[in-house]
């Protein structure tokens, strides 16, 4: 499969400017989109992650939009249908057939959008992404070649976490504590979440003793974890 990797911003964009003024990241997750009318109609999921005060203002601000039609939120997950003009080409990689997303559009509170798609032909990706570029301020293809595809994101995947490790544990992943090298440390992430470098690193060590085990347990056909069940 084709697959390609870029990165974009935009003014039209009706995401990145709440992710930016609001310090948190999302994760778009594709369900729905058709094109009626002179104009394109999309339903995605929207996973936020950071603070819990500014998650709030994200979501308040979000569903105020006027070209929001109908919205659900659940926790962290807002799911939502808009509508934009036809024109707004740079939605055009929604209502493409012939694109698959691989992963979650993700957008980071830089505003910066980042594309993993993939495709059978090369051209439909190459078609798609021309067709993007002429309502982007910025556009940055990081990678575009054939590859095998050895795993997909799988959103309902989730270790049951304590509000707190949520927060925490959303907060390194935005200041790229899991970046390597490392983006910040214990100390600044603590004074961010105003918490003592030692409670944070507890609820951090807690998240992230849930969620390991619960992922290998989860991850598809892994051989390594149903060999040791066996033993």
């Amino acid at each position: 499969m084709w697959v390609a990797r870029f990165t974009v911003t935009h003014k039209d964009s009706m995401t990145s400017p709440l992710t930016e003024k609001h310090n948190v990241t999302m994760l778009v997750f594709p369900m729905n989109s058709y094109v009626e009318k002179n104009k394109i109609f999309i339903t995605a999921g929207h996973y936020i992650l950071g603070k819990e005060e500014d998650k709030k203002k994200y979501f308040e601000e979000a569903i105020k939009n006027p070209r929001v039609l109908e919205s659900d939120l659940s926790g962290d997950l807002l799911i939502y249908t808009f509508w934009a003009p036809l024109k707004n080409t740079h939605l055009l990689q929604w209502v493409t057939p012939n694109i698959m997303f691989l992963k979650p559009t993700i957008v980071g509170p830089d505003g910066l959008q980042h594309f993993t798609m993939g495709s059978w032909k090369k051209e439909n990706l190459t078609e798609v992404m021309e067709k993007i570029k002429p309502n982007t301020e910025s556009f940055e293809l990081e990678s575009l070649k054939k590859e095998k595809v050895s795993d997909l994101f799988i959103p309902h995947i989730a270790a049951p976490l304590s509000k707190k490790q949520k927060e925490v544990l959303s907060l390194a992943y935005v200041m790229g504590y899991y970046k390597y090298p490392k983006k910040t440390n214990l100390e600044k992430m603590a004074k961010k979440a105003k918490l003592s470098p030692s409670t944070l690193q507890e609820h951090l060590r807690k998240a992230e003793e849930k969620i390991i085990p619960f992922t290998m347990e989860n991850m598809v056909q892994n051989p390594t974890v149903q060999r040791a069940k066996q033993e």
